[in-house]
């Protein structure tokens, strides 16, 4: 395809959306009918085929890899195939392949659900039409998996709110098995106050319905859950949650909520052990339920984590500055511990890799935790032991490589690791 077309695509998919969502905010209890057709449109199923491809993933049930597709199939035959089923309302989802992957920094694991490629590319087009619609009634609360808005937004608004408004009683809560417990009639009705078009809530209910093969058993569906790893699963949680955070508006509550997917905050300067209270109850009308173990009530002078940064209220070390205490940030003990076990691994044994093939590999590690972790401005003594940790590694991995006596320091003197690229923390 020429990169005229493409363009040509890509803007006519940005004013669907752009019209869909002026439409939404407009008219905030408008319920949106003849959605169904633009999900099959031609632009909209190639934008939603690059942003699939571009996501890479693991092959469904069916074992057609996006590498499959372009080299046997051909992209355009795969895209017309599924316009053709979706106009002739043909289309039925197939199961989705269940993996179960390590939780970072624990010994249990969690299941991910991974559809076939083209349910994938369906939900991905469906996302492209529907999304612009809720997001017009989402709250400001909500900061995950949303266009404009990001983790690093709702670690800025917690510092702000605990060093300015002194909001310092903090609920960390924690929900038990959020997406496996999410009630897909709650979920359901939810969609219907804003998409009347049957023939595209049929499709979420198909998507909702269609089961999980797990190591060659199938697993009917029970009403429960949205498979984790969907390609819209992201957004029906938000649709879900939505609900949640209206209630804590329309609650009075005098506190700061903020959430990002199931995970969420709550600032306040008094009264935790109530407002817990009352958030259970409020988590309890959508069939949720908090951990025991895992939800507390905390001081931010004693600190605590979310989204992989640790919140704490610190003293200003200047004697002329306005604010004598301010919420400080730093990586998290779990943050920090999982990019270590990330270095080991990599490094590990692999004395056949020259050091220069070794620190190509790291820099994409370091370069990805440090880009999310110093775009908060945390502390930067916090980096120190990080840079003298992984130079310590690279050192005994010479050191054994080579079988030096010397320990290896003789083989990273100097400036050895800025001459050959190695990223550093901080």
């Amino acid at each position: 395809m020429s990169a005229q077309r493409a363009m040509n695509m890509r803007n006519k998919v940005q004013a669907l959306q752009s019209k869909l969502s002026c439409a939404a905010k407009q008219s905030p209890g408008r319920r949106f009918g003849a959605l169904y057709d633009k999900i099959y449109r031609e632009d909209v199923l190639w934008m939603a085929w690059q942003r699939v491809r571009a996501n890479k993933g693991a092959p469904g049930i069916d074992q057609q890899s996006i590498e499959y597709i372009e080299e046997e199939i051909g992209v355009e035959a795969f895209l017309g195939g599924i316009r053709e089923e979706l106009h002739r309302k043909q289309y039925r989802p197939l199961p989705v392949r269940r993996c179960w992957i390590d939780k970072p920094g624990k010994p249990d694991k969690r299941p991910l659900g991974i559809p076939v490629v083209k349910d994938r590319v369906i939900q991905m087009a469906t996302k492209l039409v529907i999304e612009p619609i809720f997001e017009a009634n989402f709250l400001s609360c909500s900061y995950g998996f949303r266009p404009g808005v990001s983790a690093h937004r709702a670690i800025e608004t917690i510092q702000k709110t605990i060093t300015f408004q002194w909001q310092n009683v903090v609920i960390d809560a924690d929900i038990v098995g959020f997406f496996d417990h999410i009630r897909q009639d709650i979920l359901l009705k939810l969609l219907q106050r804003r998409i009347s078009d049957p023939r595209v809530l049929k499709l979420i209910k198909g998507w909702l319905e269609a089961g999980v093969m797990d190591g060659g058993e199938f697993i009917e569906p029970d009403g429960l859950g949205t498979p984790q790893g969907g390609v819209i699963s992201p957004l029906l949680s938000n649709i879900y949650l939505h609900a949640f955070d209206k209630m804590f508006q329309m609650s009075g509550i005098p506190g700061t909520l903020v959430r990002y997917c199931d995970d969420f905050v709550i600032l306040l300067k008094s009264n935790g052990e109530k407002v817990l209270d009352k958030v259970r109850g409020m988590l309890g009308r959508l069939g949720l339920e908090l951990h025991k173990g895992k939800t507390r009530i905390v001081h931010a002078r004693e600190g605590f984590d979310f989204l992989g940064v640790h919140f704490q209220i610190c003293r200003s070390r200047k004697k002329d500055a306005r604010l004598k205490w301010f919420c400080s940030t730093w990586p998290s003990e779990r943050s920090t511990r999982r990019v270590k076990e990330r270095i080991r691994g990599l490094i590990g044994r692999r004395y056949s890799l020259a050091l220069e093939e070794l620190i190509e590999e790291l820099n994409p590690v370091v370069r990805g935790w440090n880009n999310y972790q110093t775009g908060v401005k945390p502390d930067p003594k916090r980096f120190k032991k990080l840079n003298a940790f992984l130079k310590e590694r690279i050192r005994i991995f010479l050191r054994r490589k080579y079988r030096d006596q010397s320990r290896g320091w003789r083989r990273v003197h100097g400036n050895l690791f800025a001459r050959l690229g190695l990223y550093q923390f901080g």
